[in-house]
């Protein structure tokens, strides 16, 4: 059977040949094959992220006590160095009294193991080195103010002369006063006392 077109040559259907038609159909296949796998690699990215997010979370529950008890001893380490620092503050101005007080004691004149030296008042307290050097003529840091009698003139001698002998100690001797009728020296004096020098004889 033949196919007459009578049709004017502007009324015919066109076609396009056969080798065009392929070549647009390959060409939408292999559009539309790109952008699926486009998107299955996309979906598979957001796919990965999301199971790496939920194995974060994961983690982050399991060493969420782990993270509360080192925040717990992390606070504990700083109340604790708080307290060091307090306790070195403490020790930096701590004195021990007792100590300076028995050495000063040790200086007075005694005999047969008896102080020769009454003391009425005695006080005792931190001093400036360079105020004491003005005042001693060495930087003491400690301050003996007292009051007191001494049997003889020669027991006063010899404590006042014991305090400027010894290089841990200064005195300021201030008055004295005699009884004729009982023959006691009535006395005050300041001494001062560098405490180092027996922390240096200790080492």
């Amino acid at each position: 059977m033949i196919n007459l077109n009578l049709l004017p040559k502007r009324y015919r259907k066109r076609t396009l040949p056969s080798a065009w038609r392929l070549a647009t159909f390959v060409a939408g296949i292999l559009v539309l094959g790109s952008i699926g796998f486009v998107h299955y690699q996309t979906q598979a990215s957001i796919n990965r992220l999301e199971n790496q997010k939920e194995q974060l979370r994961l983690e982050v529950e399991l060493l969420r006590s782990y993270i509360a008890e080192q925040n717990k001893l992390q606070q504990k380490q700083r109340e604790l160095e708080a307290l060091a620092n307090v306790s070195r503050q403490v020790r930096a101005k701590f004195r021990p009294w007792a100590d300076y007080l028995a050495r000063f004691l040790l200086e007075l004149p005694s005999k047969n193991g008896r102080l020769e030296v009454r003391l009425e008042t005695l006080s005792v307290k931190s001093i400036d080195p360079e105020k004491a050097k003005r005042v001693y003529g060495i930087p003491a840091d400690v301050e003996f103010t007292f009051r007191g009698r001494a049997a003889s003139r020669n027991v006063l001698v010899q404590m006042v002369k014991t305090f400027e002998t010894n290089p841990g100690f200064g005195i300021d001797f201030q008055k004295a006063e005699h009884d004729l009728k009982t023959g006691i020296y009535r006395f005050s004096a300041s001494v001062g006392m560098i405490t180092k020098v027996e922390n240096e004889a200790a080492r």
